[in-house]
């Protein structure tokens, strides 16, 4: 996707771009690796929930997450919250709220962690029954990556670099679409068959990222 943004958007020639991709750290960001238990947190979080975590910048498309969210039947709001991890700044915290309140969001249900760390992050990726990221445009999409190495179940948008890392075309939504999205919410939510089959599909996926590979095609461009 960035290949192709170079090609078209700085007028460079394709064959003197090399897409040496991207990774994430596999030794944190992993199903195996200790991490914190719920009593260390600095949070509290009852029951399953669907994750997003990342910026709140209008790219990011959180707007039509929280639409798509609440429409969702009223027994699936309330058994899944939506948990938003991230930095947020004061402005986009409150235009959060006033979305939550535009579409009768009970705010319980849809909880503002702010920064988490890295250990807490881990947390929140193996605990989360659906990570769903909405984004219009990433350069990789880093925190997707991230969440399939940890062994959670991945939706997200089928524009821009997303839909490489996610390699499944049943996992990804239209994300200028609100009924696309919370569509396919809905069907991981109560589709157990549909989510394992996704939950086996991403554990394949991840295999395809690593520094190492990146390193080597970096090391193979240098010598020719």
């Amino acid at each position: 996707s960035a290949l192709r943004e170079g090609v078209e958007y700085l007028g460079i020639s394709e064959n003197k771009i090399t897409n040496i991709s991207s990774a994430c750290d596999t030794k944190k960001f992993c199903e195996t690796k200790d991490t914190l238990d719920s009593s260390k947190n600095n949070f509290s979080i009852g029951g399953d929930f669907i994750l997003y975590t990342g910026a709140g910048d209008p790219r990011k498309n959180l707007y039509r997450l929280l639409e798509a969210y609440s429409l969702l039947p009223p027994n699936l709001i309330c058994k899944y919250k939506l948990v938003l991890a991230g930095k947020l700044i004061p402005e986009e915290i409150d235009l959060i709220l006033r979305i939550c309140k535009q579409f009768n969001l009970p705010k319980d249900y849809v909880i503002l962690l702010g920064f988490v760390s890295d250990e807490e992050l881990v947390y929140l990726y193996r605990k989360c029954y659906l990570f769903v990221f909405p984004s219009f445009h990433e350069g990789f999409g880093l925190p997707v990556l991230e969440a399939i190495n940890c062994g959670a179940v991945v939706i997200g948008s089928n524009i821009s670099s997303i839909p490489e890392i996610i390699n499944s075309q049943n996992a990804l939504f239209n994300p200028y679409d609100v009924n696309s999205i919370k569509f396919l919410i809905e069907k991981v939510l109560t589709n157990y068959k549909f989510y394992e089959d996704l939950r086996l599909t991403q554990e394949k996926s991840k295999y395809k990222f690593s520094w190492d590979k990146t390193a080597t095609l970096l090391q193979k461009k240098l010598l020719e």
